[in-house]
């Protein structure tokens, strides 16, 4: 609440300056719409990670559209309730149990208008009885983990009148073929 209202003084300060030229007061708005669309997206996706921990059904609905497909290589879902299968299937749930974990690392996003490509890194990671224990001064010990899987995922979205919602999604282990031409086509092509 308080990030929102001192975004609001910021944007009544920044067109009071600009009130003299239209020009440099649209170029100040798009700026700061652009700003907010990303901090949309990115809350969308960090809780995406999120969802995945706990089985969150309710947030993997309000993620996708209707009608988003899930492309995993080797499977493709098409609908939101086919997706849904994913966050529900016994085994989400008994790698949940394990200590499976989702860190979503920060991704590169693209506005164009009303629809965006964010892609970035995931890392699921498990507790590994096998892996040494780490002590830590002061905060003891923890048992230790290990990287099951690095992948690349490839959100496309658009905005809704609920706000920005996945169209699909391209998951692929950073071992696949197609995954570095993923991650070329992020950050090379014109924004």
């Amino acid at each position: 609440m308080k990030f929102k209202f001192v975004f609001t003084i910021f944007i009544i300060i920044g067109l009071m300056a600009c009130s003299r030229n239209n020009f440099q007061q649209k170029l100040l708005i798009d700026r700061i719409k652009a700003a907010e669309d990303r901090l949309e997206i990115l809350n969308l996706l960090a809780g995406s990670a999120f969802s995945s921990d706990v089985a969150s059904e309710a947030y993997w609905k309000k993620m996708f559209t209707e009608d988003a497909t899930f492309d995993r290589g080797t499977k493709q879902d098409k609908g939101r309730e086919q997706i849904l299968k994913i966050i529900n299937a016994p085994e989400q749930k008994e790698a949940i149990k394990a200590g499976m974990t989702h860190l979503a690392m920060l991704p590169h996003i693209k506005l164009t208008g009303d629809s965006a490509v964010a892609t970035g890194y995931l890392l699921i990671v498990m507790p590994d009885s096998a892996a040494s224990h780490v002590k830590l001064a002061g905060k003891g010990v923890s048992p230790g983990f290990s990287i099951y899987q690095v992948t690349i995922n490839k959100y496309t979205l658009v905005r809704t009148i609920e706000g920005w919602k996945v169209t699909e999604r391209v998951v692929r282990p950073i071992s696949a073929n197609d995954s570095r031409e993923i991650i070329g086509k992020a950050i090379n092509e014109n924004e």
